[in-house]
């Protein structure tokens, strides 16, 4: 049999199928001129068709034998069983005739039984065929199956060693919120046995107070697609550790949606937000303590220093006459201390005061403010001689109170650092994406490039008070109130000073080219100087155009 089969599989199974039909087709026509001469009658050609049609029906199944569904190495099983058919019929028919009295009545009866016999094995053929094909198919896939499985199998153990090792506790869920796969740090965090988290629910990990939130943060990951949460997990032991959870979507191998995500302990977050906000209770305190402590200067240290100062004075009209030139020099020394250290206590009060006794935020006209600081300064403008230009301002939203302060704090240094030469100052604006970008620029005496920063500390004074007045809060107050100003809904921090002052050159109406939303974001609250000695100061400061 399986020397049969190498033959047909050497000759190939498609070609003997059809060698066998054409033969049964040749003898059918062989047998008819044989036996007919010139006239066919009926019964003859009935003999014909017979042989013959079982012929063409092997020839038509030889040439579609491609279209049934057989892989080629099943073809000469399919051809086997056809001629096989045939060599059993021929066994039958002679052992018939073997029978005393018996014969087969001609050759045509033999051609007819043969021809049919050779359609039937090819039938079944066939279906041996096509089931040899659909069991190796089988085959095939269930290999296939096995190695995807073991692929599986392989990948699942690297992903748990992986996800073993993660400190995060790692998670997937489905639509009811089961557990369908975890990692250790779950079992290490919860106290939970394996088989004990295997049946739980997500509600089952959090108390009762959070099972409605979990509920609906599991909703919302599968409506959205992720969610994030932070609440307390509780452990099998009772304790309630903080947890924050982050999930999203996706399909499992077999197409189902799950959420997976991870869940971080924020123990020390917590604490720091906790400890932050005690510190920041704290420093609310010590403001308000701060603030008092402001006020009892203001009021109750200032009085003593009035009444020495004022007694200073009236020995000095009294018993003028009566003290020598040290004697009054240490008079107006004392005097001049007195006055110079209320000032400083007025303008620490008012430094102190910046943010809790400012005015709210209302639209600011800047060029009427700008008008009001120059009447305030009339008369040391027309004595220093300065000439002040200033283009046209916008309208912000600020205290005026403060704006005011700001810009004739700025005026105010920009006319006593001015140097030999009458003043020449000049205020301009700029637009810089979401904010404005002031500018107060003099020709005066300039500051050392290491000295700016310095400036606008609490009484830092750059010269001797003999030689330029005031207390060193000026500037420093006027950082407190930029400062303030930034600080405003929408606002978002701007960069570094450098990074500022290197924009400052961009065209207005580059600067101001942007989407609502941009110009919406409000920035701002930064002060800062660009100088040389002897080659004057500019201060500039950024305020947020945020709807002046």
């Amino acid at each position: 049999m399986a020397a049969w089969y190498r033959v047909l599989s050497l000759v190939g199974g498609r070609r003997a199928i059809l060698a066998l039909g054409g033969l049964y087709v040749a003898l059918a026509v062989w047998w008819t001129v044989v036996s007919a001469g010139e006239a066919v009658s009926i019964g003859e050609f009935i003999v014909f068709a017979l042989i013959a049609g079982p012929g063409l029906v092997v020839l038509y199944t030889g040439y579609r034998l491609p279209h049934f569904d057989i892989r080629d190495e099943f073809q000469p099983t399919v051809a086997g069983w056809s001629l096989g058919g045939l060599v059993l019929m021929l066994g039958l028919l002679g052992f018939y005739s073997l029978q005393p009295g018996e014969s087969v009545d001609g050759l045509e009866s033999v051609l007819i039984l043969t021809a049919l016999a050779s359609v039937a094995g090819l039938a079944a053929g066939i279906h041996n065929g096509q089931s040899r094909t659909r069991a190796h198919e089988l085959e095939v896939t269930v290999d296939e199956l096995a190695t995807a499985n073991e692929r599986l199998e392989r990948h699942r153990r690297y992903t748990d060693d992986v996800l073993d090792a993660i400190d995060d506790v790692f998670y997937v869920l489905d639509e009811s919120g089961n557990l369908r796969r975890w990692n250790e740090s779950l079992r290490e965090v919860t106290g939970y046995a394996p088989d004990e988290i295997a049946s739980m629910h997500a509600t089952d990990f959090f108390g009762e107070d959070d099972q409605d939130e979990i509920q609906a943060a599991v909703r919302t990951a599968f409506e959205t697609g992720s969610v994030e949460v932070q609440l307390d997990f509780r452990t099998s032991d009772g304790e309630r550790i903080p947890f924050e959870f982050a999930a999203t979507t996706l399909e499992d191998p077999w197409g189902e949606t799950v959420i997976a995500g991870i869940g971080r302990d924020v123990t020390e977050r917590v604490d720091r937000e906790r400890r932050l906000e005690e510190l920041v209770d704290k420093l609310e305190e010590s403001n308000e303590r701060l603030e008092q402590f402001a006020y009892a200067a203001s009021h109750d240290l200032q009085e003593p220093l009035r009444m020495v100062s004022s007694y200073l004075r009236l020995i000095d009209r009294r018993y003028a006459d009566e003290f020598d030139e040290d004697g009054e020099e240490f008079i107006e020394f004392a005097v001049d201390g007195a006055d110079r250290m209320r000032a400083m206590i007025e303008g620490l009060l008012e430094y102190s005061r910046v943010e809790t006794r400012g005015d709210p935020f209302d639209p600011v006209d800047l060029d009427e403010v700008l008008a009001d600081v120059r009447a305030d300064l009339q008369v040391r403008i027309a004595e220093s001689g300065a000439e002040i230009t200033a283009a046209k301002l916008p309208r912000v939203r600020g205290d005026r109170g403060q704006l005011r302060q700001l810009f004739q704090n700025l005026l105010d240094n920009a006319i006593e650092y001015s140097g030999e030469e009458p003043p020449r100052i000049d205020v301009s604006v700029e637009r810089d994406g979401a904010e404005y970008v002031f500018s107060v620029r003099d020709e005066g005496i300039g500051i050392p490039g290491t000295d700016s920063e310095r400036v606008f500390e609490v009484f830092q004074r750059l010269h001797a008070p003999d030689d330029h007045s005031g207390t060193g809060i000026g500037l420093a107050l006027c950082e407190r109130i930029v400062e303030r100003h930034g600080v405003q809904p929408n606002a978002a921090r701007p960069g570094s000073r450098d990074d500022r002052s290197e924009s400052i050159g961009v065209d207005a109406k580059e600067a101001s080219v942007g989407s609502t939303d941009e110009q919406s974001e409000s920035v701002g609250g930064d002060i800062w100087v660009d100088s040389e000695p002897g080659a004057g100061s500019t201060f500039r400061f950024t305020l947020p155009r945020n709807g002046g």
